[in-house]
Order: structure tokens, then sequence, then C-alpha cells
């Protein structure tokens, strides 16, 4: 739907409310998506939305139409299997004498479910949105034997990569070239830290960073799957991202799922307070989760070797039959003999020594980050001079690419996120060699769950922290998560996970006046029955019910990250987005513990 709302749609809806005059109307389509007829009769049924689900659309409808010779259940007829339709819900304005209507998105009949009633000469259907044509319901399936996308071209002589697949470009080829779809907004997906999202420096990262969006390991599907599972495989490479028809165009899209940590607000309480009929407020406590576990894949590397020494800030190791020089993509796993410092680099068979960076960011590793003893996977990237400041050979004048050693993490990918307040616990807690440790911070999780890559997300003013409900551990392994290739990637979906998890469980269903205009991952405010004050909200789910002109909303509670606020508005917009009594809790070195961005 439209980003904004009017003052018109607003004024329209609260007009309705001592006598509602509603008009469905339904445009029937033909295979070529052009307008065959409209049909208008009168409502009875119901239409959902579903922010969550692969098929976000459906409705199911009772029309008593004005075109009665047309509409029987033939081949013939306007409603017929290889005919689509598109649905309006109309408005009545007293002052104009006439409807506004509103898109509600184009639909697919589903399991041939159409009835026709000659005695009360009305026609009921049940719909779905065009993910039906994708997923095996009404087209979609796939008889090939195998289809195959491949991560990159390579020289068939020297075997050096030639070309690395781009994800955006397989899921545009799988849409047009399988399903027919032009019609299609396709974001980039790829890793964290290429997304304007979520850093700043984004473009410089790209630029870096060549393999940021590819396919990172070749993708193969059997006969008998549908379009929209390769679809969804492509999608769940990297976590947060949606798939879905527009409502208002019909599109595709691909895009990273809105955090909705800039929107504006898409409906103000005030408003919600003039149209509400009722109000539930539930929390799902069987799915509330405060720490997520993400093994991901058992690394294969190319090379490995114990013939490794530390000094001087280097790692010099000596692999047999590794005789050419750094490559690009290679996988090579060392047994670490001592904890690294700062800086730390890598020299393999005197190739000369390269820098040792986290997978997503580029950064260097952080002291002590390599245990000694532990056995570790690095994958080698090349890096672009003319982007990354880097001098060029001074006998030739070519740009000579750099190496740089990315930290993949121990042999089986393994990253915990936890959600916290940030206080500090001021409790101990004692292992079984005699060890203390402070609970709930960085370094109990890193022992008591044996993971060296643990992220803290600070959320203060959450209900569901480890500090208020204990430890509430959610552990993802096998399928999809096994596609996870570094301990980078693993905290990045065990944070999406994470927040899953904490939020989407904490909501509210309100049941409103018939708000036609809606639609998921908006955000609005709204104060609850038993709330002292209002509080913001992101929409997951709508109910449209016709009939009873209502609309009934689940939303879930928007709890803003503390680095996200410190970013977007300073300490001071920070502060005052919490209560005297919450803040109250923190001594002053510790909230500017909490503050800081290299807190845990």
């Amino acid at each position: 739907m439209a980003d904004r709302i009017t003052q018109e749609d607003l004024v329209l809806v609260l007009s309705q409310s001592a006598s509602p005059r509603i008009d469905l109307k339904i445009e029937v389509l033909d295979q070529n998506q052009k307008i065959m007829e409209t049909i208008h009769g009168v409502v009875n049924g119901s239409m959902s939305i579903s922010g969550e689900s692969e098929v976000r659309r459906t409705a199911s409808l009772t029309v008593q139409p004005t075109l009665a010779e047309k509409i029987k259940l033939t081949e013939d007829s306007l409603l017929w299997l290889n005919k689509d339709i598109r649905i309006f819900i109309g408005l009545y304005n007293c002052r104009t004498k006439q409807y506004k209507y509103y898109p509600l998105g184009y639909y697919v009949y589903t399991d041939t479910s159409g009835s026709y009633d000659a005695a009360s000469n009305s026609l009921s259907i049940s719909c779905a949105d065009f993910m039906k044509k994708l997923d095996g319901t009404k087209n979609g399936q796939l008889g090939a034997l195998l289809i195959s996308y491949p991560a990159y071209r390579e020289n068939a002589e020297t075997g050096e990569v030639t070309e690395y697949h781009i994800i955006r470009n397989a899921v545009i080829e799988t849409l047009e070239k399988l399903a027919h779809i032009t019609n299609h907004r396709i974001d980039h997906i790829g890793e964290y830290r290429a997304m304007p999202e979520y850093n700043e420096n984004w473009q410089k990262y790209r630029e870096e960073n060549e393999t940021w969006n590819a396919i990172p390991f070749d993708q193969e599907f059997s006969a008998g799957c549908s379009v929209l599972s390769i679809l969804t495989a492509f999608r769940d490479l990297y976590p947060n991202y949606e798939m879905f028809f527009d409502m208002e165009s019909n599109t595709f899209i691909c895009q990273l799922k809105p955090m909705c940590y800039e929107d504006d607000l898409y409906l103000d309480n005030s408003f919600l307070q003039k149209v509400l009929i009722s109000e539930s407020t539930s929390v799902d406590m069987t799915s509330v989760r405060n720490i997520c576990q993400v093994w991901g894949k058992v690394i294969e590397t190319d090379f490995y070797s114990e013939e490794c020494t530390y000094a001087n800030h280097t790692y010099t190791a000596s692999i047999a039959g590794y005789e050419d020089g750094y490559f690009n993509g290679d996988v090579i796993a060392l047994k670490i003999p001592a904890a690294n410092q700062a800086g730390a680099q890598l020299n393999i068979n005197q190739f000369g020594a390269v820098p040792i960076c986290n997978e997503t960011d580029d950064t260097p590793i952080e002291a002590e980050e390599l245990k000694p003893g532990n056995v570790y996977a690095f994958k080698l990237k090349r890096c672009r001079p003319s982007q990354s400041g880097l001098s060029t050979d001074k006998e030739t004048g070519d740009r000579q690419d750099a190496i740089k050693a990315c930290l993949l993490g121990q042999w089986q990918v393994h990253a915990l996120n936890v959600l916290t307040n940030g206080r500090k616990s001021g409790k101990q807690v004692t292992d079984s060699d005699g060890q203390e440790y402070e609970l709930y911070s960085k370094e109990y999780f890193q022992k008591f769950y044996n993971c060296q890559r643990v992220d803290m997300t600070i959320v203060p003013n959450s209900p569901f922290t480890v500090e208020k409900l204990g430890e509430i551990p959610d552990i993802k392994t096998g399928n999809e998560y096994e596609n996870i290739t570094s301990d980078d990637l693993a905290a990045d979906r065990a944070k999406w996970e994470n927040w899953k998890n904490c939020r989407l469980t904490d909501h509210i269903t309100i049941t409103t006046a018939l708000l036609p205009f809606l639609d998921v991952n908006k955000k609005v405010s709204y104060k609850r029955s038993d709330a002292d004050r209002e509080h913001q909200y992101i929409i997951s789910s709508i109910s449209h019910d016709f009939s009873g002109y209502t609309t009934t909303i689940t939303m879930y509670r928007f709890y803003p990250l503390y680095e996200t606020l410190l970013k977007e508005a300073g300490t001071h917009k920070v502060l005052s987005e919490f209560s005297h009594g919450v803040l109250s809790k923190y001594a002053h070195d510790e909230l500017a513990a909490v503050l800081s961005e290299e807190e845990l």
C-alpha cells in the first residue's frame, strides 16, 4: 500500500462508523493481465495478510455480482482457471457521492474452489496471491532432471576463477526463465557489512570484497522442485530477507525485511483509539527465547597444517603442496600454537605476511581471539588495490591485488547471541576447574556454551533479557544452517533469530473499524488499556472481515537497540527513550559502558 495515509483516508474511515457502505470490485484479468470485465457485488467474506508467510495474501469471498450471466463456473465464464483477478474495496464518500477504492492485490483461484449458487445468485471463491503460481499449486513445479547454478566460472586450463555468479542475477534468471515473470524488483542479497542498512561504509566494503553478493557454493535442484523452492534457497543464503508480490502493481519484490528503525509512524495512537473496538494482549511463552546458538557448516578446507609458529605478531606456517602462492578463495586450516596479539598476520610458505581480518567487516581480529591448541580456518580473499589504497608495482606499474586472510572460525561454524539489559550482575560462577566468571558476562557465555563468538544484544527495557528470565536457549542446527560458512555469518543469523524470538512473541491484537489501506511491516503507536503510556509497534498480520466491517491487527512491540539509536540520534535521544526508573538502575560508569559501542 501507499507509504503514507492521507487525511482523506482517515476521515473516510471515521465517516463509516454510523452506516458503513463498502463495495467490492473485482477486475477479471486474462493471461496477459489485461482487464476483461469488472464485477461489483455485495461483500461477504474475509481477507488476510501475513508478513511471515510465503503466500502473503489470501481471500475468501462470497459475491452477488451484477453480471450474473457471465459468472457461472464454466470454461467460457469470466471466473475460470485460466483467469486471474484483482480485488479492490471501496469506501463510500458522502461528500463526493462516490466510492474511493483501495487495492487489495492480485489473486489466483486456489484448489479450484469456486462455487456458484443459482438460487441466491452468489459466487463463493477462495484465492491467494501469485506466490501460488510459483509453489506448485498453480504452476511452478519443474520437470527438469537437474537444475544447477554454479558458484563461479573458471578457466578450464588454469583453474583460475574468471567470474563469480551473483545471487541477485540467479534470482532474476529463475523468475524470468522458469516463471516468465519480468515485473520484478530484486535487491542484492549478500553479506551483512555490504548493506547500507547496517554499514555506513557499505560502498567501500563492496568495492574491496568482490564476492560479497556471490553464490557461496554450487546450488543444485532436482526434478519435482518448485520455482519458489529455488527462490527461497537463494533468499535464505543470508538472513532477514523477504519475497512477496506487491499489492498495487503485482511486482515481485525481494528485499531486506524492514527493521523500521527510521520509519515514520504509519498510524498514531490517537487515530487507533477512535476506531478501536477491542484489544487482546498475549505473550507466547512457549516461543520466548533470549539466547540463540547457531551451529553452521563443518568447514571443508583446501589445505591443513600443524607446522605453525608465532612470533612478531605473525603466524608462520609450512604447507606441503601449496606451491604457487596465495590464491583467492583458498581455505586453509592451521593449528594455532599461541594466542594472537593485536595486528595478527599470516605467512604461509614464505609467500609474505597478510593481515588476519574478520570475515564480515575486514577489521583486524582482536587480541587473543585465536586460542592456543585450537584449529582455525582462514579464507584467502583478494582485495582490489584501486579501492583499498594499496600501491602499484613500482617496476611495471601494474596494480597488484592484495590478499587478506579472513577468519572463518574453528572446524564447525559456531556463534551465540544473547539478549541482555547490559548491566553487570555482580554474581560469580565457578567452573569445574575453579575459575570464576561473572554471571551473564561475555566470558561466562564463552566458557559455559563452549563458543568463542559471542555477541550481546543490549535492550535494557525488554522483558525477555537473561537477567529477567534466566537463560532460555534456542539451538539452531542442520538443514539451512549447514549453509552458514563462517562464525561472522552465524553471528548475524543468531542475532536475527534472537530478534524474532524476543520480539515477535511480545504482541498485541486489536480489532478496529475496517482499515482497507493497511499493510504489514508498518510502524504504529498504540497505548494498551493496561499501560501508562503509548508504545511503538510493528504490524505483522492483518485480517479484514468485510461483512462485519472490521479489521483485526496483530502487531509486535518495537524495541529500539541502543546501537541504532546512538548512531541515528545521539546519546540525549537514547536516554529520552527510557523512563527515569529504568535509567536509575544504572550507576554512572555502568550507563557510560552500556552506551559505548565497544561494550561487550
